[in-house]
């Protein structure tokens, strides 16, 4: 079976029978992909990673950059997993076990004062590392959020596209 690539912009001129050969809607070159909105990912296939834990220093006290605490992330990864169903090959996906490393080195190697931050930086770099993906959602939460109130924890979720 041959593997179709997308070029990666046309010239003046070729957008149009571009998109007549793609049909079906689909983008008819990479740079279309790029220009999804967060709404056409609902039908999007996704790798999800729910509570992975990483301890590292983020926070806007000195205390917590100091002595670290617990943060919570969650990702959800939209990228075509089409191709790894049909072929059993992980090659053809997002391996989620190297995610899951990437996400803790990276919370563990930055240091941001608030999570906002540190949720915008990394899904900027998982983007930037794994060209496959179209978008992602990630959910940090900081159950030990110096609130001095009793709660479970707090957090952002963010979604940012190609």
């Amino acid at each position: 079976m041959t593997q179709k690539h997308l070029p990666e912009d046309t010239s003046r001129g070729e957008e149009t029978t571009l998109a007549q050969r793609s049909g079906a809607g689909l983008p008819a070159t990479r740079r279309a992909l790029a220009k999804l909105e967060p709404g056409q990912l609902e039908h999007a296939d996704k790798i999800i990673i729910s509570g992975l834990e990483v301890f590292a220093n983020h926070g806007v006290y000195p205390e917590e950059t100091a002595l670290g605490q617990k943060f919570i992330v969650s990702a959800t990864l939209f990228a075509s997993l089409r191709r790894a169903g049909e072929t059993d090959d992980l090659g053809e996906s997002i391996h989620y076990g190297e995610v899951c490393h990437e996400i803790d080195a990276y919370l563990r190697s930055h240091t941001f004062k608030l999570i906002e931050a540190a949720a915008e930086h990394l899904a900027d770099e998982l983007l930037h590392k794994y060209p496959d993906l179209l978008a992602v959602r990630l959910t940090i939460e900081k159950p030990w959020a110096p609130i001095g109130l009793p709660l479970k924890s707090v957090g952002v979720e963010i979604e940012r596209t190609r």
